[in-house]
């Protein structure tokens, strides 16, 4: 497995990207509680209470394990010498931290998501497009 890189060995300059990290993460990824409850909900038995502080505390795990995902799939981008990184970076990460399990969840997600992206964007430039009766009517003028 390959490690995170963290920039920096200096553990004074790793103190401070962290509280960096740490607000950057408070102010920006964290989910709403009432998102992070309505996911719990869905994946715990009915009528299984959860503690107050739990719906913030998964929030902040979400934006940790979002930054952890992240950092891997950069370096695979980097390791390929690319710029941008693309699905099947965030799916090798995926793979990388030994996550295989949820690949097929993730793969079927992806699949819908460009087919509906894609169908959307097919829409929208059919709406742009003139029609071609309407050139006609335009032209015959």
């Amino acid at each position: 497995q390959k490690s995170v890189r963290a920039g920096s060995h200096n553990p004074s300059a790793m103190s401070e990207e962290v509280k960096s990290s740490d607000d950057f993460l408070k102010e920006h990824l964290e989910m709403p509680n009432a998102t992070v409850g309505r996911i719990i909900k869905s994946a715990i038995p009915n009528g299984t209470m959860v503690a107050k502080d739990v719906k913030s505390l998964f929030a902040r795990a979400a934006g940790i394990f979002i930054i952890y995902l992240s950092s891997h799939a950069n370096d695979i981008c980097q390791d390929r010498n690319k710029a941008t990184i693309s699905a099947q970076d965030v799916l090798a990460a995926v793979r990388e931290v030994e996550m295989e399990d949820f690949l097929p969840s993730l793969e079927k997600y992806l699949e819908d998501f460009r087919a509906t992206s894609g169908t959307k964007k097919r829409s929208k430039v059919k709406q742009a497009a003139p029609s071609s009766s309407s050139k006609k009517q335009k032209t015959s003028a």
